[in-house]
């Protein structure tokens, strides 16, 4: 059980493995895939964790864990407190009413034979039917109504079918459908990657005002750098299945510690034209290991520009190195830093 309050979720030793199989018909596990390896963070109430790193490196497993959309090999989950893998399935359906995904692709997450609103209605629907929730059809449709108005749709749109909507369009419906059993915390996978940047502003700018009015905590899941910083209050940075480096935003921009992260920070463009030509771009070599080979050692130290012998033997773990930012870098390993 968690002391504190004021967390809303904690992950602890998160690991979710995909198995290698061999053989067509006596199949056998030869290895597997370390898509989320070992990661812990909390998300405090109210705030906007963003989790940033580049494609494959276990962000949005770790939202589909956490969901309970995706099994998972170890670790614990805890929402307000209760461990999620332990709740019974009438639990779990419930706790589930508290926290709703947006997903990535605004195309495919919506059901073409479905209406508008009776794409946001579902949820509802779902638990009317359940008797958890005490709602008339009357009561579902004028809330459904609400919050397509809120989310930027007119409700005289609750007729029609996802094709007839923009890309923005489709991910105000997918936001209005997250809000409808009004949930405390948000699982945003990439929503707005797939948007033209003139309706990335506007999503985002959407669901800033959504979370002062509804009181919703996010979980905002990006490889876009400049939109975390725009939105989240703090940033875990993710490599290769684990965490390697957490801070509030501004000192993270401002004091990147981890080799990764200043690396990620310099290839951010920036408008002024005089400010990017005195800007030191950090460029990486190698490729990305695979997650499926098991070996000691740091798993960024084939691509660190400062690695050392102690990298190739021991994995680091985030120590704290200042106040409330956490690196897992033996750049930054002393005997006042506590090990996590």
């Amino acid at each position: 059980m968690m002391e504190n309050n004021d967390i809303l979720l904690d992950v602890r030793n998160l690991k979710v493995h995909f198995p290698i199989e061999k053989g067509i018909l006596f199949k056998r596990k030869v290895g597997a895939i370390r898509a989320v390896d070992d990661v812990s963070f909390t998300v405090r109430r109210g705030e906007a964790l963003g989790v940033v790193g580049e494609s494959g490196c276990g962000k949005s497993t770790t939202a589909m864990a956490i969901a309970q959309l995706q099994p998972i090999t170890a670790g614990q989950i805890f929402f307000e407190g209760k461990d999620l893998a332990a709740m019974t399935p009438e639990e779990l359906r419930r706790a589930r009413m508290k926290f709703q995904i947006v997903f990535q692709d605004p195309y495919s997450s919506l059901d073409p034979r479905m209406r508008a609103g009776d794409l946001i209605a579902e949820p509802l629907r779902i638990y009317a039917r359940r008797g958890i929730l005490n709602l008339s059809n009357q009561e579902i449709k004028k809330k459904t109504a609400i919050l397509m108005d809120r989310c930027g749709l007119s409700s005289s749109f609750a007729d029609r079918y996802p094709h007839e909507f923009s890309g923005g369009q489709r991910q105000r419906i997918g936001i209005a459908r997250a809000l409808s059993l009004d949930p405390k915390l948000i699982l945003a996978d990439e929503p707005v990657s797939a948007l033209d940047v003139s309706i990335q502003s506007q999503i985002l700018n959407l669901l800033k005002d959504l979370q002062q009015e509804f009181d919703l905590t996010f979980l905002f899941i990006a490889h876009d750098l400049a939109v975390i910083e725009y939105f989240c209050s703090r940033v875990a940075v993710m490599y290769l299945g684990h965490i390697v480096e957490t801070a509030d935003a501004l000192t993270l921009y401002k004091e990147p510690l981890h080799p990764y992260t200043r690396a990620l920070l310099s290839a951010v463009p920036l408008p002024d034209p005089r400010i990017a030509r005195k800007k030191q771009r950090i460029i990486l070599k190698g490729d990305v290991p695979s997650p499926s080979q098991i070996r000691p050692g740091c798993p960024f130290m084939d691509r660190c520009p400062q690695v050392m012998d102690r990298c190739k033997r021991e994995a680091p773990r985030l120590s704290l190195t200042g106040e409330g930012h956490e690196v897992a870098c033996f750049l930054y390993d002393s005997p006042s830093t506590s090990a996590m």
